[in-house]
């Protein structure tokens, strides 16, 4: 079925000219201090040996991944102590760990840990449905000051100007009082949510966390509870996210706020799923599908069949899938729910893919790319050209795969998130089987990314090809 154009448009192209995929790790990704040790003295012997050199650490802020070069220089004399390597080593190894632990205290990056989730698909990349909690708080009685730069902040929300949003929350940040930070910090996380900058947002609501303790704001924790979770799934921290949002609901219970105990549950669903627990996931959906009907919160409807409609999918109830996401799209369409209009079309899309109608499947990965584009949601536009790439690439339109996996890999990079890259590479590695190195090379220049991002992307799948040819035990 044809969908009508529910959104304003404004398309936030993510262009790779003139950058490498390396270079993109990190938005903003920053050249940190250089540390250098001269002419250092690392040991002498009883015979006048020594071992001079001069050792320069070059910290490369590109969170949430890092790197670290050292290089060294200078001039050994004949028959130099082995202890004398043995303690350059150790400095070498000191300077280093020092660096990391640098970047990390300042960049906070997360770390994940090694997945016990049920087996991941890899001929599709997942998009759940996970709702930020947009928690306002009460700014009635705001001074002048603080609306005039708080009302446009929101209506830039609601416009999808993510970036223009930050710039007047902030502006009004400084000037509300305690209790209204709380909202004004939850609001700012959300747009940082939407424009893929994961690290801040996840700051953003963990102050706000901290200070709703002591403004006894309930509803305010729960909500950047709620969205910690969201964002730390996503960076893969598991564990610590099932955490926060069991903590999140317990309070939206304890004060009988329904609409947020419903995006907990549904949330809590998605990480059942990732589990494998999908019987458990299934029946967090449907109670999250059944209060946000009684309490006529139709965007939670949305999202609640969106995700129930995943787990019956992976359940291999196909039919039942499709009804619950076409569901899904026309509320959204009715309600102008561009979210859940995008995410709905790519899971739609998923269900094609699974019953093998390609060029179904193909046209509904295209109409949620450019939802998720609409909206400049970062995340759904790596979805949706990843997904548009695997399905073009088992078409066997591998040429035209190429640009959209290319891509794809960019931002989830930037982005951070951990699922949807190793899909990504392994479309990339069936076409460059598939046409040929020179060509796959001579593709991705055509499609700008940059000298160095070509070798960068090549060795990426080097690497997967390497891991796919590894023998396992049971070879």
């Amino acid at each position: 079925m044809p969908y009508p154009d529910v959104c304003s448009v404004r398309k936030a192209e993510d262009s790779l000219a003139g950058s490498s995929l390396r270079s993109r790790v990190s938005e903003g990704g920053q050249l940190g201090s250089m540390v250098v040790l001269t002419s250092l003295p690392v040991g002498c012997g009883a015979g006048g040996t020594s071992l001079r050199v001069s050792i320069r650490v070059l910290l490369v802020d590109a969170a949430p991944h890092l790197a670290i070069l050292t290089w060294l220089s200078g001039d050994v004399q004949p028959g130099f102590d082995p202890v004398a390597l043995f303690l350059l080593g150790i400095v070498v190894g000191v300077v280093a760990a020092l660096g990391i632990a640098v970047l990390r205290r300042r960049r906070k990056i997360p770390r994940a840990k090694k997945s016990s989730g049920a087996k991941v698909r890899q001929d599709v990349i997942r998009r759940d449905l996970n709702r930020m909690a947009e928690y306002a708080g009460e700014f009635s009685g705001s001074e002048p000051a603080v609306s005039q730069s708080f009302e446009p902040g929101l209506a830039a929300m609601r416009t999808y100007q993510w970036d223009e949003a930050i710039e007047l929350l902030h502006e009004a940040k400084v000037r509300v009082a305690r209790a209204q930070l709380v909202p004004l910090l939850v609001q700012v996380g959300v747009c940082h949510f939407m424009r893929g900058s994961l690290v801040d947002a996840l700051e953003e609501f963990g102050e706000a966390c901290r200070l709703s303790e002591s403004e006894g704001d309930k509803e305010g924790k729960a909500s950047a509870l709620a969205n910690m979770g969201v964002v730390r799934h996503e960076f893969g921290q598991h564990d610590n996210a099932l955490e926060d949002l069991n903590q999140a609901l317990a309070i939206a219970r304890e004060s009988d706020k329904q609409r947020l105990v419903a995006l907990c549950l549904g949330n809590i669903g998605t990480f059942q799923r990732y589990r494998g627990q999908l019987d458990d996931a299934l029946k967090s959906h449907e109670r999250a599908l059944d209060l946000s009907r009684r309490i006529g919160d139709e965007p939670g409807v949305v999202s609640a069949l969106v995700n129930a409609a995943s787990v019956r999918r992976d359940k291999g109830q196909l039919a039942a899938a499709r009804e619950y996401y076409e569901e899904a799209v026309e509320i959204a369409v009715k309600i102008g729910d561009n979210l859940g209009f995008a995410v709905g079309l790519g899971g739609i899309g998923g269900v094609y893919l699974d019953k093998g109608e390609l060029d179904k499947a193909l046209k509904s990965h295209e109409e949620s790319l450019d939802g998720a584009r609409r909206i400049d949601f970062r995340l759904g536009v790596a979805t949706g050209l990843g997904n548009t790439g695997l399905t073009l690439e088992k078409k066997g339109a591998h040429e035209q795969a190429v640009p959209s996996l290319a891509e794809a890999l960019a931002i989830l990079l930037s982005v951070g998130v951990r699922h949807g890259r190793n899909q990504a590479l392994l479309g990339l590695l069936r076409c460059d089987e598939a046409l040929g190195r020179d060509r796959l090379q001579e593709l991705l220049k055509q499609a700008s990314v940059s000298d160095e991002g070509v070798v960068d992307l090549v060795d990426r799948i080097d690497q997967v090809r390497q891991r796919r040819n590894e023998p396992t035990a049971q070879d």
